[in-house]
Protein backbone atom coordinates (compact mmCIF):
# COMPACT_ATOMS: atom_id res chain seq x y z
CA UNK A 1 0.00 0.00 0.00
CA UNK A 2 2.07 2.92 -1.22
CA UNK A 3 0.93 6.36 -2.28
CA UNK A 4 2.94 9.31 -3.59
CA UNK A 5 3.47 11.91 -0.88
CA UNK A 6 4.64 15.50 -1.11
CA UNK A 7 7.87 16.45 0.69
CA UNK A 8 5.86 18.28 3.39
CA UNK A 9 3.63 15.24 3.94
CA UNK A 10 6.67 12.99 4.20
CA UNK A 11 8.22 15.31 6.81
CA UNK A 12 4.97 15.49 8.80
CA UNK A 13 4.54 11.71 8.74
CA UNK A 14 8.08 11.21 10.02
CA UNK A 15 7.08 13.00 13.24
CA UNK A 16 3.72 11.24 13.41
CA UNK A 17 5.32 7.81 13.02
CA UNK A 18 7.61 8.58 15.95
CA UNK A 19 4.53 9.37 18.05
CA UNK A 20 2.83 6.20 16.82
CA UNK A 21 5.79 4.14 18.00
CA UNK A 22 5.31 5.62 21.48
CA UNK A 23 1.57 4.97 21.36
CA UNK A 24 1.71 1.30 20.40
CA UNK A 25 3.02 -0.13 23.71
CA UNK A 26 0.45 1.98 25.62
CA UNK A 27 -2.55 0.98 23.52
CA UNK A 28 -3.91 -1.58 26.00
CA UNK A 29 -3.60 0.89 28.90
CA UNK A 30 -5.30 3.62 26.88
CA UNK A 31 -8.13 1.22 26.08
CA UNK A 32 -8.48 0.15 29.71
CA UNK A 33 -8.44 3.63 31.24
CA UNK A 34 -9.92 5.71 28.45
CA UNK A 35 -7.08 8.21 28.86
CA UNK A 36 -4.07 9.14 26.77
CA UNK A 37 -1.11 10.11 29.02
CA UNK A 38 -0.98 13.89 29.38
CA UNK A 39 2.58 14.27 28.10
CA UNK A 40 1.81 12.20 25.03
CA UNK A 41 -1.47 14.03 24.42
CA UNK A 42 0.46 17.31 24.47
CA UNK A 43 2.86 15.94 21.87
CA UNK A 44 -0.06 14.81 19.73
CA UNK A 45 -1.60 18.26 19.99
CA UNK A 46 1.70 19.88 18.98
CA UNK A 47 1.91 17.56 15.98
CA UNK A 48 -0.89 19.67 14.52
CA UNK A 49 -2.81 16.90 12.78
CA UNK A 50 -5.34 19.44 11.51
CA UNK A 51 -2.72 22.08 10.78
CA UNK A 52 -2.39 21.22 7.11
CA UNK A 53 -4.79 20.05 4.43
CA UNK A 54 -7.54 17.48 5.06
CA UNK A 55 -5.39 14.93 3.23
CA UNK A 56 -2.48 15.66 5.59
CA UNK A 57 -4.83 14.97 8.51
CA UNK A 58 -6.09 11.73 6.97
CA UNK A 59 -2.54 10.45 6.51
CA UNK A 60 -1.59 11.33 10.08
CA UNK A 61 -4.73 9.89 11.68
CA UNK A 62 -4.40 6.64 9.72
CA UNK A 63 -0.81 6.26 10.93
CA UNK A 64 -1.77 6.94 14.55
CA UNK A 65 -4.79 4.62 14.39
CA UNK A 66 -2.60 1.70 13.36
CA UNK A 67 -0.85 2.14 16.74
CA UNK A 68 -3.82 3.15 18.90
CA UNK A 69 -7.30 3.70 17.50
CA UNK A 70 -8.48 5.23 20.78
CA UNK A 71 -5.82 7.93 20.74
CA UNK A 72 -6.35 8.61 17.04
CA UNK A 73 -10.10 8.91 17.52
CA UNK A 74 -9.62 11.38 20.37
CA UNK A 75 -7.66 13.62 18.01
CA UNK A 76 -9.87 12.89 15.03
CA UNK A 77 -13.23 13.84 16.48
CA UNK A 78 -12.08 16.27 19.16
CA UNK A 79 -14.32 15.20 22.04
CA UNK A 80 -13.60 14.54 25.69
CA UNK A 81 -13.94 11.06 27.22
CA UNK A 82 -17.44 10.02 28.21
CA UNK A 83 -18.21 10.19 31.92
CA UNK A 84 -20.23 6.99 31.84
CA UNK A 85 -17.73 4.18 31.69
CA UNK A 86 -15.89 3.21 28.53
CA UNK A 87 -18.14 4.01 25.60
CA UNK A 88 -16.94 3.69 22.05
CA UNK A 89 -13.20 3.99 21.57
CA UNK A 90 -11.25 4.53 24.78
CA UNK A 91 -14.04 6.26 26.67
CA UNK A 92 -15.37 8.41 23.83
CA UNK A 93 -19.12 8.77 23.63
CA UNK A 94 -21.12 8.85 20.39
CA UNK A 95 -20.98 12.11 18.42
CA UNK A 96 -24.30 13.80 17.70
CA UNK A 97 -24.57 15.54 14.31
CA UNK A 98 -20.99 14.78 13.27
CA UNK A 99 -19.31 17.11 10.81
CA UNK A 100 -17.89 15.93 7.49
CA UNK A 101 -14.43 16.44 8.94
CA UNK A 102 -15.23 14.06 11.80
CA UNK A 103 -16.65 11.49 9.38
CA UNK A 104 -13.55 11.76 7.21
CA UNK A 105 -11.32 11.41 10.27
CA UNK A 106 -13.09 8.26 11.42
CA UNK A 107 -12.71 6.84 7.92
CA UNK A 108 -8.98 7.41 8.38
CA UNK A 109 -9.14 5.57 11.72
CA UNK A 110 -10.73 2.63 9.89
CA UNK A 111 -7.90 2.69 7.34
CA UNK A 112 -5.36 2.47 10.15
CA UNK A 113 -7.18 -0.45 11.78
CA UNK A 114 -7.45 -2.39 8.53
CA UNK A 115 -3.80 -1.78 7.75
CA UNK A 116 -2.68 -2.88 11.22
CA UNK A 117 -4.74 -6.09 10.98
CA UNK A 118 -3.35 -6.99 7.58
CA UNK A 119 0.24 -6.28 8.60
CA UNK A 120 -0.14 -8.50 11.67
CA UNK A 121 -1.60 -11.38 9.65
CA UNK A 122 1.14 -11.10 7.04
CA UNK A 123 3.84 -11.03 9.73
CA UNK A 124 2.41 -14.16 11.40
CA UNK A 125 2.08 -15.98 8.06
CA UNK A 126 5.65 -15.19 7.08
CA UNK A 127 6.96 -16.22 10.48
CA UNK A 128 5.19 -19.57 10.18
CA UNK A 129 6.33 -20.00 6.59
CA UNK A 130 2.74 -20.30 5.38
CA UNK A 131 1.91 -20.48 1.71
CA UNK A 132 -1.50 -20.88 0.05
CA UNK A 133 -2.61 -24.49 -0.27
CA UNK A 134 -5.55 -26.20 -1.90
CA UNK A 135 -6.56 -28.44 1.00
CA UNK A 136 -10.06 -27.81 2.44
CA UNK A 137 -8.66 -27.23 5.91
CA UNK A 138 -5.92 -24.80 4.81
CA UNK A 139 -6.01 -21.16 5.85
CA UNK A 140 -7.87 -19.02 3.26
CA UNK A 141 -4.93 -16.85 2.24
CA UNK A 142 -6.94 -15.45 -0.64
CA UNK A 143 -8.90 -13.48 1.97
CA UNK A 144 -5.78 -11.43 2.71
CA UNK A 145 -5.33 -10.59 -0.96
CA UNK A 146 -8.97 -9.54 -1.26
CA UNK A 147 -8.78 -7.50 1.95
CA UNK A 148 -5.57 -5.76 0.85
CA UNK A 149 -7.21 -4.82 -2.45
CA UNK A 150 -10.26 -3.45 -0.65
CA UNK A 151 -8.12 -1.45 1.75
CA UNK A 152 -6.23 0.09 -1.17
CA UNK A 153 -9.56 1.02 -2.76
CA UNK A 154 -10.78 2.50 0.53
CA UNK A 155 -7.63 4.61 0.86
CA UNK A 156 -8.07 5.99 -2.65
CA UNK A 157 -11.69 6.92 -1.88
CA UNK A 158 -10.83 8.54 1.45
CA UNK A 159 -7.96 10.48 -0.13
CA UNK A 160 -10.26 11.63 -2.93
CA UNK A 161 -12.88 12.79 -0.41
CA UNK A 162 -10.16 14.64 1.52
CA UNK A 163 -9.33 16.48 -1.71
CA UNK A 164 -12.99 17.39 -2.21
CA UNK A 165 -13.53 14.88 -5.00
CA UNK A 166 -15.56 11.71 -5.41
CA UNK A 167 -18.20 10.63 -2.90
CA UNK A 168 -18.77 12.54 0.32
CA UNK A 169 -17.33 11.79 3.76
CA UNK A 170 -20.32 9.73 4.92
CA UNK A 171 -20.10 7.42 1.91
CA UNK A 172 -16.36 6.84 2.25
CA UNK A 173 -16.73 6.15 5.98
CA UNK A 174 -19.25 3.41 5.21
CA UNK A 175 -16.93 1.90 2.60
CA UNK A 176 -13.75 2.23 4.70
CA UNK A 177 -15.47 0.81 7.78
CA UNK A 178 -16.72 -2.24 5.89
CA UNK A 179 -13.33 -2.79 4.23
CA UNK A 180 -11.55 -2.56 7.59
CA UNK A 181 -13.99 -4.99 9.20
CA UNK A 182 -13.36 -7.52 6.43
CA UNK A 183 -9.60 -7.01 6.78
CA UNK A 184 -9.81 -7.77 10.51
CA UNK A 185 -11.95 -10.84 9.81
CA UNK A 186 -9.46 -12.07 7.21
CA UNK A 187 -6.55 -11.55 9.60
CA UNK A 188 -8.29 -13.49 12.36
CA UNK A 189 -9.02 -16.36 9.96
CA UNK A 190 -5.31 -16.56 9.18
CA UNK A 191 -3.92 -16.09 12.69
CA UNK A 192 -6.53 -18.20 14.44
CA UNK A 193 -7.64 -18.15 18.08
CA UNK A 194 -4.38 -16.51 19.21
CA UNK A 195 -5.65 -13.36 17.52
CA UNK A 196 -8.24 -12.95 20.30
CA UNK A 197 -5.64 -12.97 23.09
CA UNK A 198 -6.38 -9.94 25.36
CA UNK A 199 -4.07 -7.06 24.54
CA UNK A 200 -3.07 -8.42 21.14
CA UNK A 201 -3.22 -6.27 18.02
CA UNK A 202 -6.04 -8.23 16.42
CA UNK A 203 -8.05 -8.36 19.63
CA UNK A 204 -7.93 -4.56 19.76
CA UNK A 205 -8.67 -4.22 16.06
CA UNK A 206 -11.69 -6.53 16.27
CA UNK A 207 -13.21 -4.34 19.01
CA UNK A 208 -12.15 -0.98 17.65
CA UNK A 209 -13.25 -1.47 14.07
CA UNK A 210 -16.89 -1.87 15.09
CA UNK A 211 -16.72 1.08 17.47
CA UNK A 212 -15.15 3.21 14.73
CA UNK A 213 -18.09 2.41 12.46
CA UNK A 214 -20.60 3.56 15.09
CA UNK A 215 -18.93 6.45 16.89
CA UNK A 216 -20.08 9.16 14.47
CA UNK A 217 -23.42 7.62 13.52
CA UNK A 218 -24.97 4.31 12.61
CA UNK A 219 -24.38 2.83 9.17
CA UNK A 220 -28.03 3.49 8.30
CA UNK A 221 -27.68 7.16 9.24
CA UNK A 222 -24.47 7.49 7.24
CA UNK A 223 -26.05 5.85 4.19
CA UNK A 224 -29.05 8.17 4.50
CA UNK A 225 -26.73 11.19 4.58
CA UNK A 226 -24.67 9.86 1.68
CA UNK A 227 -27.81 9.44 -0.42
CA UNK A 228 -28.90 13.00 0.37
CA UNK A 229 -25.51 14.30 -0.77
CA UNK A 230 -25.72 12.26 -3.96
CA UNK A 231 -29.22 13.49 -4.78
CA UNK A 232 -28.27 17.09 -4.07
Amino acid sequence: MTFDLTPSQTERLTDVRALAERLAPMAATIDATGRVPDDLMQQLDRAGVWGGTPLDAVLAIETLAAASAAAAARIAIGTAPSGEGLAGLGGLGPVDAPSERQQLAMAAVCLGLGRAALEEALAVSRQRGDRPAGEPGAAPHWMLADAATEMDAARLLVHAAADGQGPGAAAVLVFAGAAAARAVEAALRIVGAEGYRPGSILERCSRDVRAAQLLVGSEDALRFHAANVLLG
